[in-house]
């Protein structure tokens, strides 16, 4: 492996996918770091062989390679610490600039954003995920990618103005459907109907966007036909639901609209 002892620091989502990922690679050293001791405990012992500190102002962070699986927002509150000076440091945010940690000490730094969404205690698939890199320089990021192609990962070279469109897409078909999900099932509920009656629709919305040539001949419903009697008794039933009814409304706006 190009580098052999690994530091997470952070002990949440992250984390956890990131130990499922590399527990099982006998030739690396894993080291967590992080302030919330249970947390800590709560992994060691889950992860058997991974050494754990609680993150002090006084501890150096040591490691080939450290890796900051933390709130975005926590990012800039690093150099309140101190790293090994050999070390090199990434964080793992597709809208945070490499800017948010350059200044810390260190070898060298980088961004490996992995394009996927992350809950845990359910592991995901690592080799199909698309994984955006960018260094402090070329021979770095090379490293960088060298290191995550050892680990059988599909990498992509992207600066910050394409990780930030990155983002914004996985809101979009992440958070955005997420919550609609989320929506549709409480509307399905109300009715005493079961979420599963929603599996096929929804499984084959996804399978007719990934594999039609033209995605957006694939658009249906009331909007792209412009019924827009079926549209009015739909808001109709919303009336109860102001703020799901505004986005229904700004949606079907935007899908009759679109060019």
């Amino acid at each position: 492996m190009t580098f052999k002892r690994i530091a997470i620091v952070g002990s949440g989502n992250l984390c956890w996918h990131l130990l499922q990922l590399l527990h099982s690679k006998k030739d690396l050293k894993l080291t967590v770091y992080a302030r919330d001791a249970a947390k800590l405990e709560a992994l060691q012992a889950e992860f058997p062989g991974v050494a754990t500190w609680t993150l002090t102002k006084d501890l150096i962070i040591e490691g080939d390679l450290i890796v900051l699986a933390i709130k975005d927002d926590a990012l800039e509150s690093i150099r309140n610490y101190t790293v090994e000076a050999s070390a090199y440091l990434i964080h793992l945010s597709g809208a945070r600039s490499l800017q948010s940690i350059a200044s810390i000490p260190c070898a060298g730094s980088a961004v490996v954003y992995p394009f996927q969404t992350f809950t845990k205690g359910r592991p995901v698939h690592w080799r199909q995920i698309p994984v955006f890199i960018e260094g402090s320089s070329e021979a770095i990021e090379e490293q960088i990618m060298s290191f995550l192609q050892e680990l059988r990962l599909t990498t992509y070279k992207a600066d910050l103005e394409t990780r930030k469109q990155v983002h914004l897409c996985g809101v979009l078909v992440n958070n955005f459907a997420y919550f609609l999900f989320n929506q549709a099932l409480q509307l399905m509920e109300a009715k005493g109907l079961d979420k599963k009656m929603l599996s096929p629709i929804m499984t084959e919305t996804v399978s007719k966007f990934l594999e039609l040539e033209d995605p957006s001949i694939g658009q249906s419903g009331p909007a792209s036909r412009k019924d827009f009697k079926t549209i009015g008794k739909h808001l109709e039933l919303l009336e109860k639901f102001p703020n799901l009814k505004s986005a229904y409304e700004e949606l079907t706006k935007a899908i009759i609209n679109r060019p």
